[in-house]
C-alpha cells in the first residue's frame, strides 16, 4: 500500500515538473538566441528598440524566477527584432 502511493506522489510530481521544465528549456533556448544579437547591437551602437527593452524585461524576469513572464518577454523581443 505505501509503495503505490509512494509511486502516485512520484509520477503527480513529474508530471507537476514536467511543464516547467519545459518552460524553462524554451526560456533558455530563445535567450541563448537572442544574447549574442543582444552584445553585437550594443557593440555596434544600434538601438534596439521594442525588441532590446523586452529583452531587458525578459532578462529582469529571470533574475526574479519568473519562468513565464520571461518566456512571453523573449518571445516579444524575439518578434520585434530588426532584421539583420
Amino acid at each position: 500500500m505505501r509503495s503505490i502511493a509512494r509511486a502516485l506522489l512520484v509520477g503527480l510530481a513529474l508530471v507537476i515538473a514536467a511543464p516547467v521544465g519545459a518552460a524553462d528549456e524554451s526560456v533558455a533556448s530563445i535567450q541563448k538566441e537572442l544574447l549574442p544579437k543582444y552584445k553585437k547591437a550594443q557593440a555596434d551602437g544600434k538601438d534596439l528598440g521594442v525588441a532590446g527593452e523586452e529583452y531587458k524585461a525578459g532578462q529582469e524576469a529571470m533574475r526574479n524566477g519568473l519562468q513565464e513572464e520571461a518566456l512571453e518577454h523573449f518571445k516579444k523581443a524575439k518578434a520585434a527584432w530588426p532584421a539583420e
